[in-house]
């Protein structure tokens, strides 16, 4: 026998004879087994210095430790995980921000592992929320704001970072659904060019413009497009309608409806608006937002009925509300639910209520919180004396005061204040500092 072939055959009986030793002992083989762990220590991949776009997943990879993890993030507002993972890595996206926004992600393992954490910086989505889609001047009146069919309409958005608008940047227009093409030629340019996608850059205002093409054979309906900064990959998606010629249009007023919340900490609850169906053919199918609020009713029976719109604490820049008439005509109405204006002020509070001095050199310290964040205290009795440093306030026997009493102990007051409310202070005096003056 060759003496390259033994070594082969030898590694093969013994790959052989572990695999039935595995089986006999109960092993079994899964479709997805958990990780091979051969790193004690737990990494994070990509770590710190990562950079994250508003509404963008990104996929981090996780090795090391037990194979099974705990994630967490230091604020919830903006990435939003704490808890579990299943497999080897997580996709996460972040909410919207208005500024660039530091958020440490720290993964832990079933174990006794050390955890590791990573230093991310999330950044405002670059593709503008408002995308304007306005139909060419000479289609027919018929149409409304819709695009008629085998009619064109301009398509504008603007790319901005951290509210900078972004000049000569990379834009993608795509179709993402309905009877349209994007006008790849230049204008005027014959025989017309239509495509699925295109490209474009923006002007120095960071405003990118694109045509599109309803196609002559669409019947009424919405349709999808996307706009994708090139460069981040950050994207927006918006809906239009459009109309056959010379039908009558389909109509609902208003098609804007914005709530606001009570304060800064919350969204709309309870509000709502009505929302008049008129034109088309009744009767309306009536689609819901999503989370930000809740339309009654589903079906609209007759032209010029109504439906309503209610808010119910869900926060959201832009939802829409399909209306769907009996031919298939569509009509959108929008929705947001954003926080007020209104701060919330923290109660204000102070801690202990209670204290006691037994000397004249005693000092007893009370500490402010909430209300206005600015604090005054005064005492109640020319016997005490007091002075605040930031949310700290001291109370002492005033010097050269006479004795507050003849016996012991004494109970007097001191008042802390945060500007528009006041607490107060039980101050018990004993022994010396009840019934002794204290020296100047």
């Amino acid at each position: 026998m060759s003496s390259r072939v033994l070594p082969l055959l030898l590694r093969f009986a013994a790959a052989a004879l572990v695999a039935i030793g595995v089986s006999s002992c109960g092993g079994s083989v899964s479709a997805n087994p958990s990780p091979i762990v051969t790193d004690p220590a737990i990494s994070i991949l990509p770590g710190t210095g990562t950079t994250m776009y508003s509404g963008l997943p990104t996929t981090f990879v996780l090795s090391g430790g037990t194979g099974s993890y705990i994630v967490t993030s230091s604020n919830q507002a903006v990435i939003p995980i704490a808890g579990g993972v299943t497999g080897r890595s997580v996709n996460l996206v972040p909410n919207p921000v208005a500024a660039d926004t530091p958020v440490t992600l720290t993964v832990r393992d079933t174990g006794s592992a050390v955890p590791v954490t990573a230093n991310v910086t999330v950044r405002p989505g670059t593709v503008g929320n408002t995308v304007t889609i306005t139909p060419s001047a000479t289609q027919p009146a018929a149409c409304g704001s819709s695009i008629c069919a085998g009619g064109d309409a301009e398509v504008k958005v603007t790319v901005s970072q951290g509210g900078i608008p972004l000049a000569a940047r990379g834009v993608s227009f795509g179709v993402v659904s309905g009877d349209f093409r994007i006008i790849a030629s230049g204008f005027g340019v014959t025989p017309e060019v239509l495509a699925a996608s295109a490209n474009t850059i923006t002007d120095e205002l960071g405003v990118a413009r694109i045509r599109i093409r309803a196609l002559p054979e669409a019947l009424a309906q919405t349709a999808l497009i996307q706009i994708t900064d090139l460069a981040t990959g950050a994207f927006q998606r918006t809906s239009f309608t459009i109309s056959q010629n010379g039908s009558a249009p389909l109509v609902a007023l208003p098609n804007v409806i914005n709530f606001t919340g009570p304060n800064t900490t919350a969204c709309a609850s309870g509000l709502g608006a009505d929302v008049v169906v008129f034109g088309g053919r009744p009767p309306y199918q009536i689609t819901q937002p999503g989370s930000v609020a809740f339309v009654t009713p589903s079906v609209v029976t007759t032209s010029g009925g109504r439906f309503s719109v209610t808010s119910n604490g869900g926060c959201a820049d832009i939802a829409t509300i399909g209306i769907i008439d009996a031919s298939g005509a569509t009509a959108t109405v929008t929705v947001s639910n954003k926080v007020g204006t209104v701060e919330v002020v923290p109660q204000f509070l102070v801690s202990p209520n209670a204290v006691a001095i037994a000397t004249c050199t005693d000092t007893a310290g009370v500490v402010a919180a909430g209300g206005s964040g600015t604090f005054f205290a005064a005492a109640g009795s020319g016997a005490l004396v007091t002075t605040v440093a930031g949310s700290a306030v001291s109370i002492a026997r005033a010097k050269g005061s006479a004795a507050p009493g003849i016996t012991s102990p004494q109970t007097l007051q001191v008042f802390v204040s945060d500007g528009k409310s006041v607490l107060p202070v039980t101050v018990t005096l004993n022994g010396l500092a009840a019934t002794t003056a204290c020296p100047p």
